[in-house]
């Protein structure tokens, strides 16, 4: 598809008033394991800082014997001899495991943006951290060759500049009202998902890497609240976790190496919806033959029914528009 495909905007609703629902959604997201899933993986989420680990003792009989600028040169010498990057750190807080709550929300929110193509030559989202990739696919081997042969669908095509609210006169994509966009913040809110039973190991990669990260089966847990959204919308958001068919979502990738397979895979995980709480101020929920009041919390098989029934809401209001890749199934083509 050659010509510039025009992104759906519209204005932002109304921040500061409360027409639509309102409430959160207590959410796990679990590193697959071979015994629930076939597959053993790893996921690595990193703080981004690189330390490096240094012979201290030396370092210091070397300053305290040290008499000339020759002995200090063969001290420098030494010690870049013995310097070793130490192992890329996983996010931790208070000696616990932590998945950021931004990470999270750049995961679910550029699944969402991936998912969409044109309609009658529109589309719904602006695809607002990759308006810089590539139209054609890259030389395998090169950086993002498989991540645009996985969502292909959405990156063929040329599409009008990101949303940029600074300028309050300006309008927005659907992605941006509800994730947020520069100047304008996010109807959803998501919180920091922190280690419940996690398996902490350090592995080494033969590219030389080093890294800590949390092994399979491993559980992390938090709250992502939601205010003055539709039900399609909720549903829209569940449908970006992964969710289809019940409260456990399929496997999706996330973090680091999720795209390289080397002595190990990296980065396949399961969202799943453990409640789901309605504020008192709130409109009715009502979906899947499930009802929920303001105030009321749903759970178990009546929450499974209410997340099929909001992801039916999503696809039926955006019928033809929604793409459904199994991403993992396409990276193990893809591999194959």
């Amino acid at each position: 598809m050659s010509s510039l495909v025009r992104v759906v905007r519209g204005k932002p609703r109304h921040r500061g008033e409360i027409q639509e629902l309102v409430g959160r959604i207590e959410v796990e997201l679990r590193v697959c394991s071979r015994e629930r899933d076939g597959v053993d993986s790893y996921l690595h989420v990193g703080t981004g800082v690189l330390r490096l680990v240094l012979d201290v003792d030396l370092l210091k009989r070397g300053v305290a014997t040290a008499r000339t600028r020759q002995d200090l040169e063969r001290l420098k010498q030494r010690l870049s001899e013995t310097v070793q990057i130490d192992y890329a750190q996983f996010v931790s807080t208070r000696g616990r495991l932590v998945v950021p709550g931004s990470s999270v929300k750049g995961n679910v929110r550029a699944r969402l943006e991936l998912s969409f193509v044109p309609k009658n030559g529109f589309v719904r989202s602006c695809l607002v951290k990759a308006t810089e990739e590539p139209l054609e696919p890259p030389p395998e081997g090169e950086h993002g060759w498989r991540h645009f042969k996985i969502w292909r669908e959405a990156l063929s095509f040329k599409r009008e500049s990101a949303c940029d609210y600074s300028d309050e006169k300006s309008s927005v994509c659907l992605v941006c009202d509800l994730f947020g966009t520069t100047g304008l913040r996010g109807l959803i809110e998501f919180g920091d998902l922190v280690g419940e039973n996690v398996r902490h190991e350090r592995v080494d990669l033969p590219t030389g890497e080093k890294l800590e990260v949390a092994g399979p089966g491993s559980t992390f847990a938090g709250t992502f609240s939601f205010k003055n959204i539709k039900a399609w919308e909720l549903g829209l958001l569940l449908y970006g976790m992964g969710l289809r068919n019940s409260r456990t979502g399929r496997t999706v990738l996330f973090g680091k190496v999720k795209y390289r397979r080397h002595n190990r895979v990296f980065g396949v995980v399961r969202y799943e919806v453990r409640r789901l709480e309605l504020a008192p101020i709130s409109r009715v929920l009502e979906a899947g033959g499930v009802s929920v009041e303001p105030g009321q919390r749903v759970e178990g098989e009546s929450l499974d029914r209410l997340v099929v029934g909001l992801v039916s809401l999503a696809r039926s209001k955006l019928d033809g528009e929604l793409l459904d890749i199994d991403e993992v199934g396409r990276l193990e083509q893809i591999r194959a």
